[in-house]
């Protein structure tokens, strides 16, 4: 089984970072791209004529209300998929924006050619199932916790699906081995920046977590887990 399939059968992160899926031969089909941070790659509701590929670099997926609010459904990472909803859909635009969220590589692939692909290449098409289904756990999960947590419970529900994913260990603390700004954070849970650097700074205070070398470490897991998934 794979990192990402082991992850798919914990908690579900909106944060999709260093993934294990291999697309071999994909990235020999399309043209590579560098794009700078706050570059769009796509808008919803464009035509969907390309597929990208994550080399490098972070990837804001989201969504924007008729009154202009952005929804971030995730953030993609290295070895990610993006611009895949159209796949076997002729008539399909994309269902979301794509924002670099920091400087990226990107292998930019005609549809149609992937689906040229997919059509005599099982594992490979395996592989876009799986990532397909990835994202509706996510967004699955994102309307439970809209609907039914606060901001601050969602930023530690958030906190505790991150270190399921990417925790490491040093002695007997466990550390998110992914850095992240406070703005990634409030878009992730749908809150605002002020919020969530507020919360995080309340949850240090506490003791619940700490930041060494630009890490989060989890010094008391149960106490976030508490804060995380219990209602007021």
């Amino acid at each position: 089984m794979t990192k990402t399939e082991s992850a798919n059968n914990s908690s579900v992160t909106s944060w999709l970072e260093g993934l294990a899926f291999q697309w071999h031969p994909l990235p020999q089909l399309g043209q590579k791209l560098v794009i700078q941070k706050h570059a769009f790659i796509f808008f919803e509701n464009q035509p969907n004529d390309f597929v990208y590929l994550v080399l490098n670099g972070r990837i804001r997926l989201y969504v924007t209300s008729l009154n202009g609010v952005e929804k971030t459904i995730a953030i993609v990472g290295k070895n990610g998929m993006i611009g895949e909803n159209g796949i076997f859909d002729n008539a399909a635009s994309y269902n979301h924006s794509a924002i670099a969220a920091s400087k990226a590589t990107l292998i930019k692939i005609d549809r149609k050619k992937l689906e040229d692909t997919l059509k005599g290449n099982f594992e490979l098409t395996r592989q876009v199932l799986l990532w397909v289904n990835l994202k509706m756990r996510i967004m699955s999960s994102q309307l439970l916790q809209l609907s039914s947590y606060s901001a601050t419970q969602r930023i530690c529900h958030t906190l505790l699906q991150l270190v399921d994913t990417y925790g490491l260990k040093s002695g007997e603390k466990e550390f998110i081995g992914i850095g992240f700004t406070h703005q990634e954070l409030a878009n992730l849970v749908s809150t605002s920046r002020v919020t969530a650097a507020n919360t995080l700074k309340n949850l240090e205070l506490t003791g619940v977590i700490s930041k060494q070398n630009g890490k989060y470490v989890i010094e008391d897991k149960a106490r976030l887990i508490s804060l995380g998934t219990h209602h007021n």
